[in-house]
């Protein structure tokens, strides 16, 4: 079953600035986390990940902590804010090799490719902002992740990239998917809203 658990979570940075602590307990559905810039959002969702350090509390996925158990982290996929894949890669190439890094090497993302309107053969370096971030969607849902975190995820896309992205996220209502933003409500309906910060 997809869900995703945080007991007591609280983060920390140098400087003294704390965030938490935090319980949710997230089912499956779409979840929209907002709050102001600086309130570790996007830091939240790389430790929910596994990718970043909590200070106290506890992560459960369906198969664990993402910090300690492989499986956990094969459960979880992260679009962040800002490009993360290799500009030398190709859109397929990317969604491909996510998928055999998360054991799932014959997940073809073909399909959800030309759903989302992006060439296969096109370099990641070479994208529009809004193509890149479609691709790096896709590379996210390689291997069809339970718990999908979505950091700012409409950001740079036009209205059709839009529409594209709020159908694909609305096919996967039966995994645990949470949305990040900073400003505004997302263009789909949402089960939960949680607030962080001010």
């Amino acid at each position: 079953m997809s869900r995703l658990v945080c007991r007591d979570l609280r983060l920390q940075w140098p400087g003294g600035f704390e965030a938490g602590p935090l319980t949710l307990e997230l089912g499956p559905g779409v979840h929209h986390l907002r709050g102001p810039n600086g309130s570790g959002k996007s830091t939240l969702l790389r430790c929910l990940c596994g990718a970043h350090r909590r200070s106290t509390g506890a992560i459960e996925l369906p198969h664990g902590d993402p910090r300690t158990d492989v499986a956990a982290r094969r459960d979880v996929a992260l679009l962040s804010a800002e490009p993360e894949l290799p500009a030398y890669l190709t859109v397929d190439e990317a969604w491909s090799e996510l998928a055999a890094v998360r054991g799932a090497p014959e997940w073809n993302g073909t399909a959800v490719r030309e759903r989302l309107g992006v060439p296969g053969d096109l370099l990641l370096g070479h994208c529009s902002a809004g193509q890149r971030r479609l691709a790096e969607l896709l590379a996210a849902l390689a291997g069809d992740p339970v718990v999908l975190l979505l950091d700012e995820p409409f950001a740079n896309l036009d209205p059709t990239s839009t529409a594209r992205l709020v159908a694909e996220i609305e096919a996967r209502r039966g995994a645990t998917v949470v949305l990040l933003t900073q400003h505004g409500d997302p263009p789909l309906s949402v089960d939960t809203t949680h607030h962080m910060g001010g």
